[in-house]
């Protein structure tokens, strides 16, 4: 077991959750298992993860929609538990239990009260080690992916974020959908479930995290209890290289009365410093009713009900884009207020008072949102996996107030290319494309 970029950062006594009293701690077991917590005192709760650096980036075109497949049957029970005895063993305590699965990680959580912590990491560690994988509950649960999946499908505002996904990052796991294919869920066999974990779910990709009245000491001992069996992997991880874009512009018809359209393009991942300045961007473009884009096309034109920027960064790749949800006749005009007000950012740089007023509400919104424990978890896990390294919220603040005018014009410039952007529609089955300029 070793000691590991261990942040003790106290001044004065400790106390609830002041940004400039967090204490960090890290160790990294003999087998490669990564265990970090953040101790909060003014709490009586744990958020707990137990997060695998392995998603649907790591599926084939064959597998795609397995890892958030595993995800679900490891609920269905355990060698020795009951997919009733998983749930009410948390439950009963007055806690939650769930998970999820992303791009590049998987997280099994539980939120709980302090004094519970160990039986929080056993269910956990039930859950990722020692899965029933038996055959009548896995074809159950085909069918509740399966209707999940249908569910996304009969909702063209989230459908079209796969579509746009696809179109960025064609024929690579990254651009999948993380649910998969109706087709490839229902072939899914145990045995290839089982090949999963076993080249996934490996101890060296293994992160322990923990945030709330947390010891610790008493952490690192329950992983080890639990989770020290665990084997490091014998294979090296292997990404496919990315594909350039084949399809500029793709457009999806559905029996549906409104039009939906994201123009966007591949940008950085998760580790480059640009993100924090494209975190404010974003703020710039969508970050509440006094954004750009709400306010300058939705509030003063009606011609939108919803309409936001966005971005998803990971392990290697990344995406930007703008989503709009508008009324077929709309759609050239939309599509061309986007671009006039992405084209502001570059030519017209922000003043100092629309900087300050956005980082005062980047901040306030961090913040807050880590006042709960989840969201501290999260954020614990998320820096180690994708920046290997534990940041204080005072020095994230610090990092933010440092941006400058200049470093968002500079993004705006590199970010607003036209000939990088593509675009995905989806249009009602009967709209005329040649009078909507398709």
């Amino acid at each position: 077991m070793i000691e590991t970029g261990t942040h003790d950062i106290t001044h004065g006594q400790e106390t609830g959750i002041n940004m400039n009293e967090e204490r960090f701690r890290k160790t990294t077991l003999s087998n490669g298992i990564r265990v970090i917590s953040e101790y909060i005192d003014s709490v009586y709760s744990v958020a707990l993860g137990i997060w695998a650096i392995a998603g649907s980036q790591d599926e084939t075109l064959e597998t795609n929609g397995i890892a958030h497949l595993l995800e679900h049957i490891a609920f269905k029970g355990t060698r020795t538990r009951t997919a009733f005895q998983i749930a009410n063993e948390i439950e009963s305590l007055g806690g939650a239990l769930n998970a999820f699965t992303g791009k590049n990680v998987t997280c099994f959580y539980a939120r709980l009260m302090s004094e519970y912590l160990s039986t929080g990491v056993e269910v956990l560690s039930d859950l990722v080690l020692n899965p029933l994988f038996d055959n009548a509950e896995l074809e159950r649960e085909k069918g509740v992916i399966i209707e999940e999946i249908r569910e996304i499908e009969d909702t063209p505002s989230d459908i079209i974020h796969d579509y746009f996904s696809e179109q960025l990052f064609p024929d690579h796991p990254i651009g999948r959908s993380i649910q998969g294919s109706i087709a490839n869920i229902q072939s899914f066999t145990n045995d290839q479930l089982i090949d999963f974990i076993r080249s996934n779910y490996t101890s060296d990709r293994l992160l322990v995290a923990a945030s709330g009245r947390v010891h610790h000491d008493e952490l690192v001992e329950l992983t080890e209890k639990y989770l020290s069996g665990l084997q490091r992997g014998n294979n090296s991880r292997v990404l496919p290289e990315i594909t350039p874009v084949k399809e500029l512009k793709k457009v999806y018809r559905r029996q549906i009365s409104q039009s939906h359209l994201i123009i966007g393009r591949r940008v950085f991942s998760q580790g480059d410093p640009r993100r924090y300045h494209l975190a404010l961007l974003n703020v710039i473009l969508s970050g509440g009713m006094s954004s750009r884009l709400f306010h300058n096309i939705r509030e003063r034109y009606g011609f939108v009900y919803a309409i936001y920027s966005f971005s998803d960064l990971y392990l290697n790749d990344g995406l930007f884009g703008v989503y709009a949800g508008v009324d077929t006749s709309q759609l050239d005009t939309i599509r061309n207020m986007i671009y006039d007000e992405l084209n502001k950012l570059v030519k017209n740089p922000i003043s100092p008072e629309e900087l300050k007023k956005v980082k005062q509400q980047f901040e306030g919104g961090l913040v807050i949102s880590l006042e709960g424990m989840q969201s501290r978890m999260n954020r614990l896990a998320k820096m180690e996996i994708y920046e290997n390294r534990i940041m204080t919220i005072k020095e994230l603040l610090d990092i933010i107030d440092r941006v400058s005018i200049e470093d968002i014009t500079d993004l705006a410039q590199y970010l607003f290319d036209a000939d990088q952007f593509i675009e995905t529609v989806i249009i009602p089955e009967n709209t005329n494309t040649k009078k909507n300029g398709r």
